[in-house]
């Protein structure tokens, strides 16, 4: 049985997800060089919206104020 490469990345990416960030980045950017601009597109939307390593959006906004400081 044939599985599609987008699903097999999800499945990639869920497993390390709670692994170190570096790792991740890694098996992401694979994801990315691999596959189609839809399948893409779809990864993203999976990430933003299933993945268990995301950052809610309160956080997220913090992280980017104190990200802002440290440029100055």
């Amino acid at each position: 049985m044939k599985r599609d490469l987008l699903s097999y990345y999800q499945e990639v990416l869920d497993k390390i997800s709670s692994a170190d960030a570096r790792t991740f980045r890694k098996e992401m950017r694979k994801a990315f060089k691999r596959l189609l601009p839809e399948e893409r597109e779809q990864l993203k939307i999976w990430f933003r919206s299933a993945c268990v390593c995301r950052v809610p959006n309160h956080e997220l906004a913090s992280l980017r104020v104190s990200a802002r400081d440290q440029l100055k």
